[in-house]
C-alpha cells in the first residue's frame, strides 16, 4: 500500500513521501527499499541513519536522524507490532461447523463461529460470537466461554470450566485438569478429589501445552490480560493478577497468588502458598520459596533481592580460588602456631 495509506490507517504523523510503496515491515538490519521498520532505543540510532527502508516509525526526536520516511509514534513497539496485523493478518477459516463435528444438541454456539474437524462439545456448553475452533479440540460439558474465542488444536478444556472474551488458547493447552492433590493413609496414598473449576477472565492468552489445573475446592483464577508462554504449569487453587506474564517453563505450585502486572522468566518457579506482590519481576530459573514484596526484583534459588544475587553470581566463579588461598592461610598460621609454640 502507499505509505500515505499506510499512515492513515494508523492514525500517524507522516513526514516524508506518502506515494511511497510498502510491501512489508522489516527488521532493522535487513531492511530493503520498500518496508519499513521502527526504531524505540536510542542504540539503533546509527542504523536508522544508513537504512535501506522507505520509513521507519519513531519517536519525535528521533525523526531527525532518519534518512527515509517517517512515521511518528509515541510507542514504535506498539505501533509496528499493529502494521505487522495490517499485512499479516491472523489465519481465521470460513465460518462453519465441519460435518464430523460432535456437539451436544443442547450446546449453544454463537454466531460466525468455525468449528473445525473432530472437534467435540459437550452437553450444556455456551460458547459466544465469532469462536474460531480449529480441528480435534475437546470441550467437557457445562463450560461457559465469552465472544472473540480463539483455540487452536488438540486443546482439551475440562467440565465447568469458565471462559472469557477474546482469549486465545494455543495448541495442546489444558484447562481444568485435576490438581496434585495426595495424602497418606494405611501406608498408600489416597487421592483428593479435584472439585473445583478454572476461570479464565477477558484477553488472557496461554501458549502451547501449558496446563491450568482446576481448584481442589472453588476456583483456579487468570485475570484480565493474563499472558502464559509456552509450557507453563499453573497449579490448583492459584490466583494470577491482571497483566502477568510467564515465561516458558514457568511452574507454580498450588494456592500461589501473583498480584498484577508480574513478569516471571523462564524455567521459574514458586513454592506452594506464596503471595507474590504486583509489578514483582522474577529472573529466569529461580525458585521463590517464600512471599515477595510488591516491586521486587529478584533471581537465584532461593530468590533473593536481583542485587545480592547478582553479586554471589559474581563471587562464584572465584570460590575455589579462594578456597585455595584460604587453604593456605590456614597453613601458615598452624606454621606460626608451632614455631611460636601458642
Amino acid at each position: 500500500m502507499k505509505l500515505s495509506e499506510l499512515a492513515s490507517r494508523l492514525g500517524l504523523e507522516l513526514r516524508g513521501n506518502g506515494e511511497v510503496d510498502i510491501f512489508a515491515p522489516a527488521p532493522i538490519e535487513a531492511a530493503i527499499p520498500g518496508t519499513v521498520i521502527f526504531v524505540a532505543a536510542e542504540k539503533y540510532l546509527p542504523a536508522l541513519e544508513k537504512t535501506a527502508a522507505s520509513c521507519a516509525v519513531v519517536p519525535e526526536s528521533f525523526a531527525p536522524r532518519a534518512r527515509c520516511a517517517t512515521l511518528i509514534s509515541s510507542n514504535p513497539y506498539h505501533d509496528f507490532a499493529r502494521i505487522l496485523e495490517i499485512f499479516f493478518p491472523p489465519y481465521r477459516p470460513a465460518p462453519g461447523i465441519d460435518p464430523s463435528a460432535s456437539i451436544a444438541p443442547d450446546a449453544k454456539i454463537g454466531e460466525g463461529a468455525s468449528i473445525g474437524a473432530f472437534v467435540s462439545i459437550g452437553s450444556g456448553v455456551t460458547i459466544g460470537r465469532d469462536a474460531v475452533i480449529h480441528p480435534h479440540v475437546t470441550i467437557y460439558p457445562n463450560v461457559t466461554i465469552g465472544d472473540g474465542f480463539v483455540c487452536h488444536s488438540h486443546v482439551s478444556i475440562r467440565e465447568g470450566v469458565v471462559i472469557g472474551n477474546r482469549v486465545t488458547l494455543l495448541n495442546g493447552v489444558v484447562i481444568g485438569a485435576e490438581g496434585f492433590g495426595f495424602g497418606e493413609h494405611n501406608g498408600t496414598l489416597f487421592k483428593i478429589p479435584q472439585v473445583g473449576t478454572v476461570i479464565i477472565e477477558d484477553d488472557v492468552e496461554i501458549g502451547a501445552n501449558s496446563t491450568v489445573d482446576r481448584a481442589t475446592m472453588g476456583a483456579t483464577l487468570l485475570h484480565k490480560g493474563v499472558k502464559l508462554d509456552n509450557l507453563v504449569h499453573i497449579g490448583h487453587n492459584c490466583e494470577v493478577g491482571e497483566y502477568s506474564r510467564f515465561a516458558a517453563h514457568v511452574g507454580l505450585a498450588g494456592s500461589v497468588r501473583v498480584g498484577r502486572w508480574c513478569q516471571f522468566g523462564g524455567q521459574s518457579g514458586c513454592a506452594d502458598h506464596a503471595k507474590i506482590g504486583d509489578r514483582v519481576m522474577v529472573v529466569a530459573q529461580s525458585g521463590i520459596p517464600h512471599d515477595v514484596d510488591t516491586g521486587s526484583i529478584i533471581g537465584g534459588t532461593p530468590a533473593v533481592d536481583v542485587r545480592h544475587w547478582r553479586r554471589y553470581s559474581a563471587a562464584l566463579p572465584r570460590l575455589p580460588e579462594l578456597l585455595r588461598r584460604m587453604r593456605a592461610l590456614e597453613q601458615q598460621v598452624q606454621e606460626l602456631v608451632r614455631e611460636t609454640g601458642d
